[in-house]
């Protein structure tokens, strides 16, 4: 990444960037934090992945994606320097060199950087940040980052840098010691988040992540003054962040979609289905074979009456067929549909209650993006 961007002319170095790592809500909290730096008056980057339906969601500027234009003459240049160091990126490496071109070119005063996975080794740590937030840890990618959650807390630790503020809504406090150690090696402390803050996105927890972004504006203010007050609360009540426990009627059905693809996802979400989704529910559910399925099931399948098993991203899905033997294992009813959007169509049609999409983000792209087609035929 360094060689590539030398080659560039180190464009992540033409404007402050915040980092944010985590296992869970990284992406709602960077879209508050986001919105209230666009409510502020600063010209925003913010970069974020995976998208759920169109790529040019990866790379928003002053809140909306990247134009074709302007990303064609990212990737012509990209290539240039690949050609000229002789390295050719990964897909993302290729894909967060683009977001450091692109926000350079259209003079971006602040940048907000969603890290992959991880923190220590991921493409977006090249960057010397004025902030690094840290959302919650849980065990996820444990073949790269660790077995341990201290191991993935020592990961994710590695986007505070010298001169960074550092904050964190983490409650364990063996991640907060390995935060707190990582801080203090580079003379700074850690912020510990611990008020929540109202949020327009469903869920307890989001008041958590509106919470962490609102703070590291707060703290931010003497590097960035327009931050005020009213800005804030513009900002969070202003953050919309599709797929993430997204409510929408279709055809008369309540459907909830959500890109809970981890145990510590599923418990988080758990509390909400229960409290908020009336019963009978159905699960229309697919998740990545490379995920600890059987604990996400465990916690998830409980709550609905009828699972409808699918398979959103072959083939690395794990088989519908074998997800569907396994909530009937449970007891619980199921049917496996391989094809996300036959699955959905067969929820919405059977479902005596509310449905509700989950279990992988690329489902909950298949969802988002197959649901508002539907919504505007009907209109």
């Amino acid at each position: 990444m360094r060689i590539l961007l030398r080659a560039l002319g180190n464009p992540h170095r033409a404007y402050p960037s915040i980092i944010v790592a985590g296992t869970n809500g990284k992406g709602s909290t960077c879209a508050a934090l986001t919105s209230i730096l666009d409510a502020s008056g600063y010209r925003t980057g913010l970069y974020t992945s995976p998208h759920l339906v169109d790529l040019h969601e990866r790379w928003t500027i002053g809140g909306s994606p990247i134009d074709q234009e302007l990303l064609d003459e990212c990737i012509v240049r990209l290539h240039e320097a690949a050609g000229e160091v002789g390295i050719a990126p990964t897909y993302f490496e290729a894909l967060t060199l683009i977001a450091f071109i692109a926000f350079a070119r259209a003079r971006c005063e602040i940048v907000v950087l969603e890290v992959g996975m991880g923190g220590r080794l991921d493409a977006t740590n090249v960057v010397r940040p004025i902030g690094a937030l840290i959302t919650p840890i849980g065990v996820d990618h444990t073949e790269y980052l660790g077995n341990t959650i201290r191991k993935i807390a020592a990961e994710k630790a590695g986007v505070i840098h010298r001169g960074a503020l550092a904050l964190t809504s983490n409650t364990d406090p063996d991640v907060i010691d390995v935060l707190r150690r990582r801080a203090a090696k580079f003379g700074g402390r850690l912020r510990l988040v611990r008020t929540e803050h109202s949020s327009p996105l469903a869920g307890d927890f989001q008041r958590m992540n509106a919470a962490l972004a609102a703070e590291a504006a707060a703290a931010l203010r003497k590097r960035l003054p327009r931050i005020t007050d009213d800005a804030i609360e513009i900002g969070i009540a202003r953050t919309q962040w599709r797929g993430r426990l997204e409510r929408m009627m279709v055809r008369g059905k309540e459907v909830w979609v959500d890109g809970c693809h981890n145990t510590h996802a599923a418990r988080v979400i758990a509390p909400f289905i229960e409290k908020a989704i009336a019963k009978p529910r159905t699960l229309v559910f697919g998740i990545m074979s490379d995920k600890n399925i059987r604990e996400v099931a465990a916690v998830l399948f409980p709550l609905f009456e009828h699972v409808i098993a699918t398979e959103p991203y072959p083939p690395r899905s794990e088989a519908a067929a074998s997800l569907a033997a396994m909530a009937r294992e449970t007891g619980i009813t199921a049917e496996a549909i391989p094809d996300p959007r036959a699955a959905i169509k067969r929820a919405l049609r059977s479902a005596p209650g509310p449905v509700f999409v989950g279990g992988s983000l690329y489902l909950a792209g298949a969802a988002v993006e197959f649901l508002d087609q539907l919504r505007a035929r009907d209109q």
